[in-house]
């Protein structure tokens, strides 16, 4: 009986990829550019060896859940099986804009965003939008905005409720390829958004005051982008995350997908989700032309992945 080492090997590898969902495919894919980025450009990315970590981690967590969920069913390995990427999420986030920096250390797209706003609108949206401005519609619209971070996990975790793994696989692989699509499209033109080029950024909780919550998300959001506490020139720091709108982008797939799944939470999403992307433009954190191409961008990529999950699932039967 043969049990070389080659042969386990060669077993595992047949167990991995007969198994392999697309959303493993899109998340090895951003972690070897973002891996191979780190290694590029180590001298210039201070985190480059947590990346490299980081995406050795991620991968040992994703091949772990799909060998143990096809070997026991367990329940708890399928969990993880289907919700590793959710964090996944978050760190390439973070990841795209250690290596934007690195990548574009001073160069910002700012100014050309500002001028096809006004090209399109006439006015500057945000400054505009300063006239409709009360502290009940500024702590309404900043809860909303927060919600960005929740609902698709809510989507998700109602998938799983009601067992139907097919849906939530397909819910996953859209909305991890239509983030890592946002992502690697930062880098396109970084921006760091009209609360600090049209506005003055320290002025917000003065000129937008909200009522009870709204500095504490306003701070965890700022947290979340890149602003240290504090921080003196936070411009320096923030996320260069404007162009496309991933809010706009990520919360109108959400709302389809909730439609598709005929999820019991699909008309609070579209509400909520509306609001959000109306909160973008009005919160300062976006120009509208970001919101426009983000909403583009849902009509392009959403109908491209299912065809991008066949060639994945030919090329898996056929290796």
């Amino acid at each position: 009986m043969n049990s070389s080492p080659s042969v386990h090997l060669r077993d595992v590898w047949d167990r991995l990829r007969s198994n392999a969902l697309s959303v493993d495919v899109y998340t090895l894919a951003i972690i070897t550019l973002y891996s191979a980025a780190a290694i590029v450009l180590y001298t210039k990315i201070p985190l480059a060896t947590s990346i490299l970590f980081q995406n050795a981690l991620i991968v040992g967590v994703a091949g772990a859940s799909i060998l143990l969920t096809s070997m026991t069913g367990l329940q708890l390995f399928r969990m993880v099986r289907y919700f590793y990427v959710v964090p996944v999420i978050y760190m390439m986030y973070n990841q795209t804009h250690l290596i934007v920096h690195a990548v574009y250390p001073n160069l910002l797209f700012d100014d050309l965003l500002i001028a096809a706003d006004r090209f399109l609108f006439g006015v500057d949206p945000t400054i505009w939008l300063g006239n409709l401005a009360s502290p009940l519609l500024t702590e309404y619209l900043q809860i909303c905005y927060f919600m960005f971070y929740l609902m698709p996990i809510l989507q998700a975790v109602e998938l799983w409720r009601r067992g139907d793994l097919d849906a939530l696989a397909s819910f996953a692989r859209a909305m991890a390829f239509c983030y890592f699509i946002s992502y690697l499209l930062y880098f396109a033109m970084p921006a760091i958004g009209p609360r600090f080029t049209l506005h003055a950024f320290d002025a917000i909780s003065t000129e937008m005051p909200g009522l009870f919550i709204t500095e504490l998300l306003r701070g965890l959001v700022d947290a979340g982008g890149g602003i240290p506490p504090g921080s003196i020139q936070p411009d320096r720091w923030v996320n260069r995350d404007c162009m496309p709108s991933g809010h706009t982008m990520l919360t109108i797939t959400n709302v389809i997908l909730a439609f598709r799944n005929r999820s019991s939470l699909r008309w609070g999403f579209a509400v909520i989700g509306g609001s959000l992307v109306f909160s973008t433009v009005y919160l300062r954190y976006h120009y509208a032309v970001d919101v426009v191409v983000g909403a583009a961008l849902v009509a392009l990529c959403l109908p491209l992945e299912p065809t991008v999950n066949r060639l994945i699932s030919r090329w898996i039967k056929t290796s």
